[in-house]
């Protein structure tokens, strides 16, 4: 079926912007400035009017006034230099995962700026939680909660292109964008026209090899906001995801017909071969941005500012540096052209003209992490978007690519027992070389414990904690021979999926045994344990799963960012603390009394974890159903522990017992749970201290949510058919057998959420 073209019309504005307001500039601010956006635009809330009240910000948040759309920018050279022998054969175009997890920070943090102004708000995942086969009455297949696309529309932003990617006069498709639903009231910005940034210039349909928009099409889709009709392609978004999302291999026959059982069947008969780059988003630029140069690419290239000069500036050389600096690298090197050469590292392999490799570098006395590469991949990113910004191309690989132990050989000097991690980035600007000697951290002024108590904290709270504690290593030790009587030993499965993505689930069960563990297990010669707490989004605990969206994925994101950025927080502590000379060793669960969650991400730490080293360094007591209550956010707070040797002046365990006022025994946490899963109350002492909880049977809780075999527990709000009781017994083969009913795509995307603390009515004690 044809596709009508869309009208052309001017992008200018057809009528005066309107002044923001001071909250809307702040907030801008902090989005341009401190977030580092490429672009932020404002949608107020009826411009929503006509969404499915299932993916609307009213759905999830129906006192919301405003969406906050931000926008990053695809690095071009990513865009223009990979995919060109095959779109599934990609290197450089792996930055997008980088950028989802910059975009899920971002949304996050915007979400908590906002909160801490007095406007509850929602952050919005970047990707990967959605319905797959809609849901009651939400018709729509791979639903989001909110369409990130039609929410930068809404904002003035973006245009809809005839394929349905929302493109920005500045980039084209090369962006990808992140959403926040706000209470604020905020000025709008101006719409785009409708049809003024696409030419239909065919090249997206001609380069698809899944052929989403030129067959099984159904007309169009048409979207209208404050009178104006924006149109796309209607595609069959099973075929549309035949390669970028069920990595099936693009040079099968395609069926005529698309849907979930020939995706199953193929991926059966043939196997997976890998993601693929979007090749309507690699050949889609705006007339104005796009030009061809077919010896640098096959796909359009965009226009950018003409480089200042033959040679940067020195204040802007300073600038690109100090921004890395800025995202927490402990080097920021211009390696000399030479010398890489001499290696056998030819920079033009990896960039048309390359000129420059300026690599970045973390120190860590730890094996590399999440954190550090993130660290690392934040600076690079950063720098690599400040070079297109004054006109240069700049490229970075985030799949190992470029041989980084390569440029590693050429930075000398090192500190005893501690290894650097780097990201280079290569770009064509000629910079002026640096001195490639690793500089070793200025020794830190003797200082007593209070004084690093106060040096943790401060840094602590610049980087967003809400709670920071510190206990004695002493005080937490003494708690094992106490959990061990009421947790150790006790039986837990951990299931491993042979089978893989898209396959019935065939489980291999390994029975386990809960090991209690004190901060020496962690680090001998322990001293210290700091606790960092971070909230989650009051709103995204109060909206989860309510009606009319019935939302489970604003919380399960909540609670896998919440402890993201808690990682990052506790890898700049950790390297503030060796670079003082001590050691430091990070964990998400210091005892070993908590559980795990199934999340879009992964299977990470739970309420429970943590929750004698938060209550240790002061931050909280235990309510009765054995998770930390805090006086200022409840439940409602995810915890990461540091042990350390450094000696560091403690914090009192509160003796205040107003927090456990309203948990009393009203027994609401314990009822909530669908797998009876809480063991007969108990007790242990912390100090002078008695806290009466509930243990968690970890085997019978994991059911639950780590598992996701409770449908109450979130997945059913997904569309999930499938619900499995907990049995009387839970056995390897019980679990294995209730593995086997999950369905064979939806299941590696779960979203659960923690009944037993939206139970508690301190979850939502700022509304109540």
């Amino acid at each position: 079926m044809s596709i009508e073209s869309p009208r052309v019309t001017p992008d200018l504005y057809a009528t005066a912007r309107a002044i923001d307001s001071a909250l809307t500039g702040q907030v801008k601010d902090y989005a341009l400035a401190r977030l580092n956006a490429d672009l932020v635009g404002i949608a107020n809330i009826e411009r929503f009017a006509n969404a499915p009240v299932m993916m609307s910000p009213r759905g999830i948040l129906p006192t919301a006034r405003s969406v906050v759309v931000m926008a990053i920018h695809h690095p071009d050279s990513c865009i223009e230099l990979d995919g060109r022998e095959h779109p599934q054969k990609i290197s450089a175009y792996h930055i997008q995962g980088y950028m989802n997890m910059r975009l899920d920070e971002m949304a996050f943090r915007l979400a908590k700026y906002l909160e801490r102004a007095g406007y509850p708000s929602v952050p919005i995942v970047s990707s990967n939680i959605w319905r797959y086969k809609g849901y009651k009455d939400l018709s729509e297949n791979f639903a989001p909660d909110l369409s990130h696309r039609h929410a930068a529309v809404a904002a003035g932003i973006a245009d809809f292109g005839v394929s349905g990617l929302a493109i920005t006069p500045e980039f084209g498709a090369r962006q990808r964008y992140i959403t926040v639903i706000t209470e604020a009231s905020l000025t709008p910005s101006p719409l785009l026209a409708p049809g003024s940034q696409c030419d239909d210039c065919g090249l997206c349909r001609r380069f698809c090899r899944a052929k989403a928009l030129s067959e099984e099409l159904d007309g169009v889709d048409v979207v209208t906001i404050e009178g104006l009709d924006y149109t796309y392609a209607r595609k069959n978004l099973w075929r549309c995801a035949w390669g970028e999302h069920f990595d099936l291999d693009l040079d099968l026959p395609i069926p005529a017909h698309v849907d979930e059982a020939v995706i199953l069947e193929t991926a059966r008969a043939h196997g997976q071969r890998g993601g693929e780059m979007g090749s309507c988003l690699r050949h889609c630029l705006p007339r104005a941005r796009r030009y061809f140069d077919p010896g640098y690419t096959d796909a359009p290239r965009r226009k950018k500012a003409s480089p200042q000069g033959d040679e940067p500036h020195r204040g802007f050389e300073e600038r690109l540096l100090a921004r890395a600096y800025g995202s927490g690298v402990d080097v920021a090197a211009v390696l000399p052209t030479r010398e890489l050469a001499a290696m056998g590292l030819d920079l033009a392999d990896y960039l048309p003209g390359g000129r420059t490799a300026i690599c970045l570098g973390a120190h860590t006395a730890t094996p590399a992490s999440m954190a550090s590469w993130y660290t690392l991949a934040s600076a690079a990113y950063d720098v690599t978007r400040e070079l297109e910004r004054r006109g240069y191309n700049a490229i970075m690989y985030s799949d190992g690519a470029l041989p980084e132990r390569t440029v590693q050989q050429l930075l000398t000097g090192a500190l005893p027992g501690r290894a650097i991690e780097t990201v280079t980035v290569v770009t064509d600007a000629e910079l002026s070389p640096t001195t490639p000697t690793l500089p070793a951290p200025a020794p830190a002024p003797a200082s007593s414990p209070a004084a690093r108590q106060n040096a943790l904290k401060r840094l602590l709270n610049e980087l967003g904690a809400d709670l920071v504690g510190v206990a004695p290593a002493e005080r937490i030790a003494a708690l094992r021979p106490q959990l061990d009587a009421l947790f150790g030993g006790k039986v837990v499965f951990t299931a491993h999926d042979r089978a893989g993505r898209l396959y019935e689930y065939d489980p291999e069960i390994r029975e386990e045994h809960v090991q209690i563990r004190a901060p020496e297990d962690h680090l001998p010669g322990a001293k210290s344990v700091l606790v960092i707490g971070l909230a989650l989004p009051q709103a995204s605990v109060e909206r989860a799963m309510q009606p009319p969206a019935e939302s489970v994925g604003i919380y399960a994101f909540a609670h896998y960012e919440a402890l993201n950025l808690l990682g990052l927080m506790a890898f700049r502590a950790a390297r503030l603390l060796e670079d003082q000379g001590y050691r430091a060793a990070v964990t998400y669960d210091l005892c070993g009394t908590g559980a795990l969650s199934g999340t879009p991400r992964g299977e990470l730490s739970d309420l429970f974890s943590n929750r004698f080293a938060a209550v240790s360094a002061g931050l909280g007591r235990l309510g009765r159903g054995g998770f930390v209550l805090t006086p200022d956010f409840g439940p409602n707070v995810r915890f990461v522990a540091i042990v350390t040797d450094a000696e560091i002046a403690p914090d009192a365990v509160p003796a205040d017992a107003a927090v456990l006022d309203a948990c009393a025994d009203c027994g609401r946490c314990l009822r909530a749970c669908h797998t009876e899963a809480f063991a007969p109350e108990a007790t242990v002492r912390i100090d002078e201290i008695t806290e009466r909880f509930h243990p968690i049977e970890r085997a019978r809780c994991e059911w639950a949510k780590r598992y996701s075999l409770i449908g109450a527990e979130g997945v059913a709000c997904m569309g999930w058919p499938n619900d499995c009781p907990a049995p009387e017994e839970i056995t390897a083969d019980a679990l294995a057998a209730a593995l086997r009913t999950l369905p064979k795509i939806e299941r590696h995307h779960p979203c659960n959420i923690e009944q037993c603390a939206l139970a508690c009515p301190l979850a939502r004690m700022r509304h109540e």
